[in-house]
């Protein structure tokens, strides 16, 4: 993997460097780290090297340009094939969060959070990698049935807008995860899924609905339409513009069992 951060702060960059050290051994392939401090440094790096990832700083205060203009660059340079960009920011902003996204960022994480950490951020883009690879395998077909059924739903999930510090993010994955797997045909939402996670989190039937539905409706505020249309090409009903926890669940259900059957 060829991997590029472009980060100002130094404690961030040793942290990186410090942890890929030691995730490289466990990996299976190697991973080729580049460091850049600032916006014409990593514009430079990624015209010399085909970069499979880069973990972008959008604020580059101690060093020169931005991140969101870099974004802009790095769309600008049309590259034959676009690294996966994951954006890393103090900035809490759902308008930045937008712009980002809009910009060409694929994913965002926020400093703040408590969990925040290379490893965090990691285990993201080298879940991403693997698909990536796996998908452009000439054994499409058994690659796919080697990358389990819970990485191909938090991939989906992850790339259609839902982020980490959405409590039901956790739930829509495993309600996913539940009714593909189930040979149940009439199988109930309330009855036979959100029981069973409300069980394992120690929570009610009610609080497991309402974050999952809070879940989707932030979803679909944060992430652009061409994206939503790419992943999610489901018809919506009703007048809020976002699917029901019923159909957005049972729609991914269904891909994947097709999947699952291939």
């Amino acid at each position: 993997m060829m991997l590029l951060l472009v980060e100002d702060e130094s404690h961030y960059r040793l942290e990186f460097k410090e942890y890929i050290k030691t995730l490289s051994p466990t990996l299976g392939y190697p991973v080729s780290f580049y460091m850049a401090e600032g916006e014409s440094e990593a514009l430079s790096l990624v015209q010399k090297f085909p970069f499979d990832a880069i973990i972008l700083d959008l604020e580059l205060h101690e060093s020169d340009g931005d991140g969101l203009i870099f974004l802009k660059k790095l769309t600008q340079l049309k590259l034959p094939d676009k690294p996966y960009v994951v954006v890393a920011t103090h900035n809490r902003s759902p308008v930045v969060r937008e712009d980002a996204r809009t910009g060409g960022a694929d994913y965002v994480f926020w400093k703040g959070k408590r969990d925040y950490s290379p490893k965090l951020v990691m285990e993201h883009i080298c879940t991403v990698y693997d698909y990536k690879t796996k998908k452009q395998s000439k054994t499409t077909v058994k690659v796919k049935k080697q990358l389990s059924l819970e990485d191909e739903i938090k991939l989906r999930i992850d790339k259609i807008g839902f982020t980490d510090d959405m409590l039901g993010k956790k739930y829509v994955n495993e309600s996913v995860s539940i009714v593909t797997q189930s040979n149940k045909d009439d199988i109930n939402l309330h009855r036979d899924v959100f029981p069973i996670i409300a069980k394992r989190y120690n929570k009610s039937v009610g609080s497991v609905n309402r974050a999952i539905e809070t879940a989707i409706n932030k979803a679909w505020c944060i992430t652009g339409d061409e994206t939503l249309n790419e992943f999610y090409p489901a018809a919506v009903s009703g007048s809020k513009g976002t699917p029901t926890n019923k159909e957005f669940i049972f729609t991914l259900a269904n891909e994947f069992k097709k999947l699952c059957r291939a």
